[in-house]
């Protein structure tokens, strides 16, 4: 789900009247159909395949792509219309899709496999290279009606298909600011990676998104072009398709690769402890190069977590652990259903780092009904810890402890709870660090 803007064509009329005195009879005038001005200027991305094939080829495969064919936004947003009696109307489809939002093709109760290419390609072309100027302190874009394609190329070709423009805004944070800043209804920031980065030293280095999502390389920026540093089009984040979608093991790849570069993981323990004893052992996470907190974006749903095991060397039985899963997948908290039931213990040491919707005091799984929010997550160039009490062996020996820091977009349970349990063995759960330690007891 992404931000609450709401994208409107504004068009004004202009009535002269004659140079006499008199009153001239008011004309009707009839109303314009906005939605059908939109769906001619939005094009199919399969367009602009035939003089950008790698542009096209790497948007192909990325989660701008996949954003109207995803089917955890579908079921989610589902709920949210029924459980706001249609108040969330286009809250959330007005990211997802521009073109389906704006064409007038998204009302509620929509079929979404109805509706136009257009519209279910979600976030296309168009729609980043036609966002117009946006209202002073709100996250409202205007696109434009004349089909000027803007970009980050200061001395665009001439080409029979589009005019190109230059626009500044492309080559700094601002042009993702309308998407990845959320407020609810309610007036609540529910997503805030654009001010998490905002908030940063990384505007006065200067490093702007486009720097980790979008990397540089050397290419034509059209067939028949020029060599330019232009942009990659993956726009690689932390979610990965949960369906058969192009580029999916390759998007799991980039991930992985994005994760283990993000931050540093240290776990502290003493060198040595007394047998029969407890010891202390310390678990830090350092966001040490990510431009925006750890996690960002929907927090709710994300999960990243501290996984420690603590080992009898000489015997290999376990004497500890925190941030193991249950049969299902989940974490052992309260979100568990055999901690619910009872069947198992629930992990109270846990290193959770995520945020927590609240509604009315409760913890909600909608984070767009959300009155306040619990954040725990770490800003960039700080750091959090999760600390765990440890039992030392009754005998001398050595304990080892192994630790991962690990990280998935999705709980199981949330999808169990959306009616999509299927999806369960499609998610990933991707290792940051790991880290392995011995302790001599004596």
């Amino acid at each position: 789900m992404k931000s609450l803007i709401l994208f409107f064509f504004t068009v004004v009329f202009i009535s002269f009247i004659g140079c006499e005195d008199k009153q001239t009879p008011t004309e009707t005038i009839p109303p314009v159909d906005s939605s059908k001005i939109f769906r001619e200027v939005f094009t199919s991305p399969e367009q602009c395949a035939s003089c950008h094939p790698k542009h096209f080829g790497e948007w192909q495969i990325s989660m701008h792509a996949y954003a109207f064919k995803d089917p955890v936004f579908h079921a989610l947003d589902s709920i949210g219309q029924i459980r706001s009696n249609g108040r969330l109307n286009q809250f959330c489809i007005e990211c997802h899709t521009p073109p389906g939002s704006l064409g007038g093709e998204t009302p509620l109760g929509y079929n979404r496999n109805a509706v136009s290419e257009v519209a279910a390609h979600g976030i296309s072309c168009d729609v980043c290279h036609s966002m117009g100027s946006m209202s002073p302190g709100k996250d409202i874009p205007h696109f434009r009606t004349d089909k000027v394609k803007q970009g980050s190329i200061k001395d665009p070709k001439e080409n029979s298909f589009h005019a190109s423009v230059y626009d500044a805004r492309y080559e700094t944070s601002e042009i993702c600011r309308p998407c990845h800043n959320v407020t609810t209804q309610n007036r609540i920031a529910v997503e805030e990676t654009f001010n998490e980065w905002k908030n940063s030293i990384y505007p006065a280095r200067p490093v702007s998104c486009q720097e980790c999502h979008m990397h540089y390389t050397q290419a034509p920026a059209a067939i028949g072009g020029e060599m330019r540093r232009v942009h990659e089009h993956k726009m690689i984040g932390v979610d990965i398709p949960l369906t058969e979608f192009p580029g999916r093991e390759e998007t799991i790849k980039a991930v992985d690769s994005l994760l283990r570069f993000s931050s540093k993981y240290s776990v502290d323990t003493p060198d040595s402890v007394k047998r029969s004893s407890f010891f202390r052992v310390k678990a830090t996470v350092y966001n040490s190069t990510t431009g925006h907190n750890l996690p960002s974006g929907t927090i709710y749903e994300r999960q990243m977590w501290v996984e420690l095991i603590a080992i009898d060397k000489q015997s290999g039985d376990t004497v500890y652990t925190s941030g193991l899963l249950d049969p299902n997948g989940d974490l052992r908290n309260h979100n568990s259903d055999f901690v619910q039931k009872g069947i198992m213990a629930k992990d109270n040491d846990i290193t959770l780092f995520n945020g927590t919707a609240k509604r009315h005091n409760e913890e909600t799984p909608f984070f767009w009904e959300a009155d306040a929010v619990e954040n725990r997550t770490i800003p960039p160039f700080e750091s959090r810890s999760g600390l765990y009490s440890v039992p030392s062996l009754q005998k001398s020996g050595t304990i080892i402890i192994k630790s991962r820091l690990l990280f998935r977009a999705l709980p199981p349970y949330l999808l169990r709870k959306i009616g999509h349990e299927e999806l369960v063995q499609k998610l990933v759960i991707f290792t940051m660090d790991s880290t392995i330690k011995e302790i001599t007891v004596y």
